[in-house]
């Protein structure tokens, strides 16, 4: 899994914390790269309410075969190779996520590969959650769009959900 692609939708940076300028009357002030921190990113920990997307992406790690009606086998979709390549890219861009998973998966779901035939392509799945506070900003739902791309490519899964809940820190 290469998930790449998604660096060109945090290189739009923004100050981490605001800054007093010198006196000295020149036009431009250094700064160090860690004074920076992805536009998405939210102000996360701040002493007032503040309004936030939060983004949940559910990751198939299994998909379950019903082989008959008593035996079923579990096909591994995601691997944990995977799984920390999405939490550390998600940590990178974001400063921190939270992975709801315990083993085999806390999700389980039934849907359908392709929603225009549902019959046909139902399947079960164990999932692996993904939750992060982000900018309520365009550029954040750009980024899960390319990350929803990204890994139905990569897991050839047909459908990647990832929710977006407006929510207000306090």
């Amino acid at each position: 899994m290469d998930l790449r692609a998604l660096e060109e939708h945090a290189a739009k940076v923004k100050l981490r914390t605001g800054i007093a300028l010198p006196k000295t009357g020149k036009k431009t002030v250094p700064l160090a790269r860690e004074s920076f921190v992805p536009v998405i990113q939210a102000e996360v920990g701040t002493s007032v309410p503040l309004l936030v997307h939060r983004y949940r992406l559910l990751v198939p790690v299994a998909q379950i075969i019903r082989d008959s009606v008593q035996a079923f086998r579990r096909a591994v979709v995601a691997t944990n190779d995977d799984i920390d390549t999405i939490r550390n890219a998600l940590i990178r861009h974001f400063g921190g996520v939270t992975v709801l998973h315990l083993a085999p998966a806390p999700a389980f779901g039934v849907g359908a590969r392709d929603p225009s035939n549902v019959a046909a392509t139902l399947e079960q799945n164990e999932h692996v959650a993904f939750e992060v506070y982000a900018a309520p900003l365009q550029e954040s739902d750009e980024y899960f769009r390319a990350i929803r791309l990204e890994l139905q490519e990569a897991l050839q899964e047909g459908v990647i959900l990832i929710e977006r809940q407006q929510v207000t820190l306090i």
